[in-house]
């Protein structure tokens, strides 16, 4: 985050209030762009012209934040109203640096194994890349965002599991959207209540959790989130590497 805040004020199509959208997202790209270049010139020469895209371990997350912050409601091209926009970047100016930080990239944990994957309490589990690749339909995924928890339950995800979770029989028992997670007597259910518990105590805002199924209409809430992948006729954060080392040469 300190890259985002170190390099975005120093161009004027960020803070200028009258600068154009595609001005803001030309400064953004350069935000990744002009320190790298500086990097490979100073400390790996070498690296230039040999198709590697060479990046400093204290900047390796600079290039999947404004890959994902051009996504982002504030300054994607299309699908966005002006009333989205203008909220958007008003969070972006008044949030705290880790709720912008979830708005730009949320969490994404597996549930359906999270026994397994989970061995230390006192530490989050490890956290899966915003992309649809990662999702099976075998399983059940949490991500949290800077607003709330939204569970995505894959349509072939065992009867185990949507019993003890959600108490229905089957995963055709389970509604399109369900707002709120009973906590039942049962291993699994506790271990999802300790996951969402641990990482809302560092947040002092009230946790609302949201289940959507793999075929319900809603389940864009969830699917909106995952940075990683091509939407809304914007490239996809490989693809915005390979643009970023085609500029640097």
């Amino acid at each position: 985050s300190s890259g985002i805040n170190a390099e975005l004020p120093l161009r004027p199509g960020v803070k200028s209030n009258s600068a154009s959208l595609g001005d803001a997202r030309e400064a953004m790209q350069y935000a990744v762009i002009d320190p790298l270049i500086r990097y490979q010139t100073d400390y790996c020469p070498s690296a230039k012209g040999n198709g590697q895209l060479v990046v400093p371990k204290t900047q390796r997350l600079l290039p999947l934040y404004i890959s994902s912050l051009l996504k982002s409601k504030a300054f994607r091209l299309q699908n966005v109203s002006v009333d989205e926009r203008f909220m958007t970047m008003l969070q972006f100016k008044t949030l705290p640096v880790d709720d912008i930080m979830l708005m730009m990239y949320p969490r994404l944990f597996s549930l359906h194994n999270l026994a397994e994957t989970w061995t230390d309490k006192n530490s989050v589990p490890p956290r899966l890349a915003l992309t649809a690749e990662k999702l099976t339909r075998q399983g059940a995924f949490i991500l949290q965002t800077h607003e709330h928890f939204i569970i995505w339950v894959g349509r072939h995800v065992s009867e185990i599991f949507v019993n003890s979770v959600y108490n229905v029989q089957a995963y055709s028992d389970l509604p399109d959207i369900a707002v709120g997670l009973q906590h039942h007597d049962n291993a699994i259910s506790d271990i999802i209540h300790d996951l969402i518990s641990l990482l809302s105590k560092v947040r002092d805002v009230p946790t609302t959790v949201v289940s959507v199924r793999e075929d319900s209409r809603n389940g864009f809430m969830f699917l909106e989130h995952l940075v990683e992948d091509r939407s809304d006729g914007q490239i996809s954060y490989f693809e915005f590497l390979q643009k970023i080392q085609q500029q640097i040469g």
